[in-house]
């Protein structure tokens, strides 16, 4: 689908990556070759993997941590399945709504197609849609203890007004050209970072596991539209 550039390439890339300043009006061109690579798999893969999701207060401590498993096939279509609670978000099915479902109230909450975007939810970007370098101010940044040695941290700020988050934090392996790590900010300073751990590209995901039937009895509410 893609080739894989050789390991002393990425090498150069990596420390390209490493070198670059928050204060360079321009990206590097490692840090631009990267991004596009980013931005190329992940518009042409299926995704299977598992994450962590964490709710972190303004000075930066961990407030909840919750794990499930995560399905993505592109363009724009996500399952998140989370393991203690049994709730689940499917996104991109074939009414294009998204769906979130809360066991614990019995409760569905739907919400518009019209919503369902990049500057409502930038976990989007992780099902190819969008284009990064468009859509954001990138720098390079050290944001926390990276999650592997040699993964970069970028920080993306939306060019857009209107976006319902400040910016965000991608940590990415530059050698894979995954996103490891997302942190969202949104415009209220809540901070939610999801860590992606075993990633399988191209499993083979059924179609079944983007679909949605509200369960029968369950309250819905209709977010937009």
């Amino acid at each position: 689908m893609w080739s894989v550039p050789r390991l002393d390439v990425l090498g150069a890339l990596a420390a390209t990556c490493i070198l670059a300043t928050p204060q360079q009006q321009a990206l590097a061109p490692g840090v631009e070759l990267l991004i596009g690579r980013i931005q190329e798999k992940y518009r042409q893969t299926e995704l299977q993997a598992r994450f962590v999701q964490r709710r972190l207060s303004r000075l930066g401590s961990v407030m909840t941590t919750v794990e499930g498993d995560l399905y993505i096939r592109t363009p724009g279509r996500m399952r998140w399945e989370y393991r203690t609670s049994g709730q689940l978000l499917v996104a991109g099915g074939p009414g294009r709504e998204t769906y979130l479902y809360l066991p614990e109230d019995n409760q569905v909450q739907v919400i518009d197609s019209d919503l369902a975007n990049t500057s409502e939810m930038p976990i989007l970007y992780l099902t190819g849609r969008g284009n990064l370098r468009r859509d954001f101010d990138i720098q390079v940044v050290e944001w926390g203890v990276p999650l592997s040695r040699g993964n970069v941290q970028l920080e993306l700020r939306p060019r857009r007004s209107g976006a319902t988050f400040e910016r965000l934090i991608l940590e990415v392996d530059p050698l894979q050209a995954t996103i490891t790590r997302l942190v969202t900010y949104d415009n209220l300073r809540n901070t939610l970072d999801y860590q992606f751990y075993d990633l399988q590209f191209d499993p083979g995901l059924s179609d079944e596991l983007f679909e949605f039937d509200i369960p029968e009895g369950a309250y819905v509410i209709h977010i937009g539209g």
